[in-house]
């Protein structure tokens, strides 16, 4: 029976807009928490399955040396997966033609993630014996074809498959070479390899994380300075920033569409319950037991919930199926598999927001007075029960802590969230109180509107505090949506190089840059010299740095140094002066940063047996997506100057340039230039896609806000009904009790968004340095726009929903005393 009547009545219930609002706050809330948490947990699981298909495998221990049998033995005792690759660059000859590639040697089974796709698929799983797989751009340079021969060292192979893409490329410079794959059985046989070799040595790593981990482990007391472990998270710098970067914006959109949903659904049952005292004293005097009133109302809810939820819920997975087609071309295959549980939790986190917000305004009912039929003030149910208003908070904080699965970050955003509402609101009652004294007497409505905020302080307290916290929200998501694609954009601009050219001797420079300087391409080319960092203010790095330190990936490889008169125009200086003084060095501002450098310290230096200092006058911002040359250490001239070097440039090609890097070949044959335009397509195509992926995210939110400001109008307007009917009898006309709230509401509108503008500048900031690592930046913009905005939304929702309350109305309502 119980559950009849719970049915019946929440179809009744549909006519009410408090109810619809409740419905309309569960269904945005589900569709946005099932969007956002299904396509953040997919991204992270697609960079992460796309770093491994990169690297060939979930880790890899990379080593300028060869590495001993131990390690493979150590892995497969973990029953991990392991495959060793030597990778070096040779020059390749073909008749007359050489060409300088980039080869690997390996070994079955290889690659352990990902896949080799070749133009003509092969009968086994790597080259046979003889026989090597070559990019087309081998082949190409080369002037051969599939079955022709090349020679590598003493050993003569047969072409016989074209790669198309591959994983496991290498890093640094070698990754961009025309690649090779043969067999490790073959590497002996060329000769190309012996001791003092330029040569990486790699074993590639698979398996279950926990081994992953655990070989991590073990190994971090075992690596020697040659040898570096990489993760599959540690690669694609480019896209995995701007992947990265979307990923923490989706978990920030999903925490605050959890705090927007909350509130609308918290504030919605409230006025639903206060509006539900007549009904329930009716039920009672028809004979319905008080201990069935909770079943009752807990079924209703139940079934609003399932009403809202599970339509939500198919939304959010449709629009979340709609932006993985998007993005589907920029994924991985196949996509990760949709996770059920964070694809039922939305609708989990809405159902249980609702029971608690429901247990604390529904459960005064239960002793409701069968009287308030009669007298509606007879009842104060609500007044005697406020403390179970207590129990909210509590419930919403264990929410929020299994959402963020941090019980740390829950309570700082709990305490602050409490904090700033409760400071905001005080804040916004003061500035409204103010408002009002610099206007009286210079409106007619100024001594009424005076007496109302007087009476109201409490509940303007109140209402200013959610007004702020909802501005705030919505202005953090917005300006963090816009400076984030602006950040995005600003990776790559519309000059970013597209071409790299690497190995110009010494004695090609002059000529290179007179070439460049024919074809009007604007370039500059710099030494680069290979060198290790030894020491710091004469303190050997072992004994200077934190063990933490010395895993910093500058003390642990050989660096690219250059030297120049003064610092590169697409580097930033941070702190410091350039200095043209002897032994003067310029080091990068992470760099700087991570390893505790000042102004000052002498760092010591080694390439092969020279040694030699440099005294940091200088650190320098750099952007290494930027596509062009950068480097950790410069040098000031007379200081490196005489050691071998080979110079490196990049430059722009628009696409009536393209055989320009052919003809740069045929006059330099040595050269090897680097062709990115692939690469940079890829990411100027995912960032676009966000963009539009983010656009979306953004209306759905600001759907949820509005009906959030609807609730609050709403509800400031029944406890107005009453004011208004008195000034009414009293001789008041309709126009001037609407101009009245009107007023009230640009009031509080300007003052809640001035609040809300200086809380968003900080927080802002915060999120901008500490969660999307991207410079804060000041925004005029908001503070012209978001108190105008609150204007706005106030008074024209105002003025949307409130009900004109004709003078015979007037006279009921104060008889009736409700």
């Amino acid at each position: 029976m119980i559950a009849k009547l719970a049915r019946r009545q929440l179809f009744s219930q549909l006519r009410r807009s408090d109810w619809r609002a409740l419905l309309i706050s569960i269904f945005l809330m589900t569709s946005l928490i099932t969007l956002l948490s299904l396509t953040g947990d997919r991204l992270q699981k697609s960079v992460a399955q796309r770093s491994a298909d990169f690297l060939g495998a979930d880790m890899v221990l990379s080593s300028s040396r060869p590495l001993a049998d131990t390690w493979q033995q150590d892995a497969q005792k973990l029953g991990l997966q392991s495959a060793p690759v030597t990778q070096f660059a040779s020059m390749t000859e073909a008749d007359d033609a050489m060409l300088l590639a980039s080869i690997r040697a390996v070994t079955p089974p290889y690659p352990l993630r990902g896949e080799i796709t070749l133009q003509e698929a092969a009968a086994t799983a790597l080259p046979e014996l003889g026989n090597i797989w070559a990019e087309l751009n081998v082949l190409s340079r080369l002037g051969i074809e599939v079955g022709d021969t090349l020679q590598i060292g003493y050993s003569t192979f047969t072409v016989s498959h074209v790669i198309t893409a591959s994983p496991d490329r290498g890093s640094g410079f070698r990754s961009f070479n025309p690649q090779i794959i043969m067999r490790s059985e073959d590497l002996t046989a060329t000769g190309v390899i012996a001791p003092g070799s330029r040569a990486q040595y790699r074993l590639l790593l698979a398996g279950d994380a926990d081994a992953l981990a655990t070989f991590k482990a073990e190994s971090q007391t075992q690596l020697q300075s040659w040898q570096r472990l990489y993760e599959a998270s540690g690669d694609q710098p480019t896209t995995r920033n701007a992947i990265g970067n979307a990923g923490q914006y989706l978990r920030l959109s999903a925490l605050f569409a959890l705090l927007l949903g909350a509130f609308a659904i918290y504030l919605s049952m409230r006025r639903f319950a206060a509006d539900q005292q007549q009904r329930t004293a009716l039920l009672l005097s028809l004979g319905l037991p008080r201990a069935k009133l909770l079943p009752l109302f807990s079924w209703q809810l139940v079934l609003g919930w399932l009403l809202a939820a599970i339509p939500g819920t198919f939304i959010g997975l449709g629009l979340h199926q709609l932006m993985m087609l998007t993005l589907a071309d920029l994924l991985p295959k196949p996509l990760p598999a949709i996770d059920l549980f964070a694809l039922f939790s939305s609708a989990a986190l809405a159902g249980a927001v609702l029971m608690l917000a429901g247990l604390t305004t529904l459960l005064p009912l239960g002793k409701a007075s069968i009287l308030s039929l009669f007298n509606p003030n007879s009842d104060s149910t609500f007044a005697q029960n406020k403390r179970l208003y207590w129990i909210l908070p509590p419930g919403l904080f264990l929410l929020m802590v299994l959402f963020v699965e941090s019980v740390v970050l829950a309570a700082l955003l709990s305490v602050t969230l409490l904090l700033a509402g409760w400071l905001a609101g005080w804040v916004v009652q003061r500035l409204i109180h103010h408002a009002c004294s610099l206007l009286k007497g210079r409106l007619r409505l100024m001594p009424l509107l005076t007496l109302r905020i007087r009476q109201q302080r409490q509940w303007h307290r109140v209402q200013g505090g959610v007004l702020v916290l909802l501005l705030t929200l919505m202005t953090v998501l917005f300006f963090a949506r816009q400076d984030l694609l602006q950040q995005w954009q600003s990776q790559l601009p519309a000059d970013t190089p597209n071409r790299f050219v690497i190995n110009i001797q010494p004695w090609e420079k002059d000529g290179v840059t007179e070439w460049l300087a024919e074809q009007q391409i604007d370039s500059q080319l710099y030494p680069m010299i290979r060198g290790r960092i030894t020491s710091i203010n004469g303190v050997d790095k072992d004994d200077a740095f934190t063990p933490t330190q010395l895993e910093h990936n500058t003390l642990n490889r050989e660096l690219n140094l250059t030297f120049t008169d003064a610092i590169p125009a697409h580097n930033t200086l941070e702190a410091g002066a350039w200095s043209d003084a002897k032994e003067s060095i310029s080091v990068e501002q992470s760099m700087a940063t991570d390893l505790g450098l000042q102004l000052g310290d002498t760092l010591g230096f080694q390439v092969g047996s020279e040694t030699f200092t440099g005294r940091i006058t200088s650190i320098r911002g750099v952007e290494w997506a930027s596509f062009r040359p950068n480097f950790y250490v410069i040098f000031s001239p007379g200081v490196i100057d005489a050691l071998p070097a080979t110079y490196i440039t990049s430059f722009r090609l628009d696409s009536s340039q393209q055989g320009v890097s052919k003809t740069l070949l045929s006059d330099f044959p040595t050269l090897t230039v680097i062709d990115i335009e692939q690469l940079l397509a890829q990411a100027q195509e995912l960032i676009s896609k966000l963009s539009d992926s983010a656009s979306m995210i953004m209306v759905l939110t600001l759907l949820s806000g509005l009906v959030l400001i609807i609730t609050i109008v709403q509800q400031d307007l029944v406890k107005r009904r009453f004011e208004v009917a008195l000034l009414r009898t009293m001789g008041a006309t309709e126009r001037q009790t609407r101009q009245l709230d009107m007023l009230e509401y640009c009031l509080i509108g300007c003052a809640s968004g001035l609040v809300a503008c200086f809380i968003s500048e900080g927080l802002l900031a915060l999120i901008y340095q500490q969660l999307l690592k991207i410079t804060p930046q000041w925004h005029p913009l908001l503070w012209l726009c978001v108190p105008a905005i609150a204007v706005l939304l106030l008074t024209i929702t105002g003025r949307l929903v409130r009900k004109p309350l004709p003078l015979p109305t007037s006279y009921t309502l104060l008889k009736s005393g409700s």
